[in-house]
């Protein structure tokens, strides 16, 4: 979902955060899960070699999943967002053990939120942070998103090409990293001939032998791939 901050709006944000540092105010993030934006997939595998790629990938926008972010002091299941190649953001899976760590953890990075609903309950809070560069932060139904403006496009492209047709080459981790996908070669088997058994011989009065030739089916197997 889009957010939209008007002039009067952000001064008012910004009042309501004297005495601290606002979203508006701080540098915008430049990373996620310790990983920089713009990394390469390439890369992020080398950091995080226990990622894998979630099925619902295509070849436009990938994720690639952990169980366990390395790098942090709480347990958390999150997925990092990548597009052409190059880290575009990511997600936390948010749960009561962890949620009031990462809660408290934006808001020492990057200040009190530009919005927030709930603020007092980490499992329940709806907090926004926005900057001028694109770059968003958003809390809220147990889970952190943190995405480039350019991320924010291209995974609500993701999620509404859903199960359509023009996302049903889904690509595999190859394609991702851009590597040349080798064709596979089918290997034909041809059937050796059984010779037919001595047919009698015709009466005179029909001048020709009749022959029969077996036909032959053809087996074909396709390779293919397994987010």
């Amino acid at each position: 979902m889009p957010w939209v901050c008007t002039g009067i709006v952000m001064v008012i944000l910004c009042m309501s955060c004297a005495g601290s540092t606002c979203a508006t105010t701080s540098p915008p993030p430049s990373e996620f899960g310790g990983v920089p934006f713009g990394t390469t997939l390439s890369e992020l595998k080398q950091r995080h070699p226990e990622v894998s790629r979630n099925p619902d990938s295509d070849r436009h926008f990938q994720v690639y999943q952990t169980l366990d972010l390395k790098g942090v002091g709480s347990k958390s299941a999150a997925a990092f967002n990548i597009y052409k190649g190059h880290l575009v953001g990511g997600q936390v899976m948010l749960d009561s053990y962890n949620a009031r760590f990462w809660y408290d953890k934006m808001v020492q990075q990057y200040g009190e939120p530009d919005t927030c609903d709930y603020c007092g309950d980490p499992e329940l809070v709806i907090a926004n942070w926005m900057w001028g560069n694109g770059v968003r932060l958003h809390i809220g139904g147990e889970m952190l998103t943190l995405l480039t403006e350019e991320g924010a496009t291209q995974r609500h492209d993701w999620i509404a090409r859903g199960d359509n047709a023009v996302a049903a080459d889904s690509g595999d981790e190859e394609s991702d990293l851009g590597k040349t996908v080798r064709p596979v070669v089918h290997r034909r088997v041809t059937k050796k001939r059984i010779a037919a058994p001595p047919q009698p011989a015709p009466a005179p009065t029909t001048g020709w032998s009749f022959y029969y030739e077996r036909a032959k089916n053809r087996f074909e197997r396709w390779a293919g791939w397994s987010k």
